[in-house]
């Protein structure tokens, strides 16, 4: 993985190419489910998040058109893209088809674990934002095996303790990370209804 230098792109820009609009929805649209994505006049695929969730992930994230090294050592590019990282600079809708896929797949994670479709659209974002930013594996088990209590709680359906459980998920390779606190914080908040 080689750059030169550092080429940022807009969080907000990308959301347009995911949502096809390019202006600022009401409270209404913010919360509903994005639906059916198409980029360049092809499927992308179906996101259950809401727009909220979009500008909390990809804000969370941030957005890089050249590849970089993530806390958790991985080629990235994107928002918080860390499939195949080619090193090459990216469009807008390179940028935009890799994160609707790496949403979907956190979606699916979710979707495949829990009963989704009793779960507030606020939860099914924050859990979603959550998956997208450990991962599957790391959502569903600790490291010694054992099954982790978010999961667990959000099997149990018991949603609201395991929107709570999200404000322990803040270090990163050992220590407490300023942009993971801030950024549970923002899913705890999403997560139980309250207006952040």
């Amino acid at each position: 993985m080689k750059h030169t230098k550092k080429i940022v792109c807009s969080v907000m820009a990308i959301i347009a190419v995911v949502t096809g609009k390019d202006y600022i929805p009401n409270q209404e649209e913010l919360l509903n489910p994005v639906g059916m994505v198409q980029i360049s006049g092809e499927d992308v695929g179906f996101l259950h998040v809401s727009q909220e969730a979009l500008e909390l992930i990809g804000n969370a994230e941030a957005c890089r058109r050249t590849p970089y090294v993530c806390p958790a050592g991985l080629p990235t590019d994107g928002i918080g893209n860390t499939k195949n990282v080619t090193g090459e600079k990216k469009t807008d809708e390179q940028i935009a088809a890799d994160w609707v896929r790496n949403i979907i797949r956190a979606q699916n994670c979710l979707i495949a674990t829990s009963d989704f479709d009793s779960m507030s659209q606020g939860q099914k974002d924050a859990f979603s934002s959550f998956v997208f930013n450990t991962g599957c594996t790391r959502f569903r088990m600790n490291r010694d095996g054992s099954e982790t209590r978010i999961f667990r709680k959000i099997r149990q359906k018991t949603y609201n303790a395991a929107c709570r459980e999200l404000r322990f998920w803040v270090y990163g390779g050992g220590k407490k990370l300023p942009g993971l606190i801030e950024r549970r914080k923002k899913e705890m908040s999403l997560c139980l209804g309250v207006i952040f």
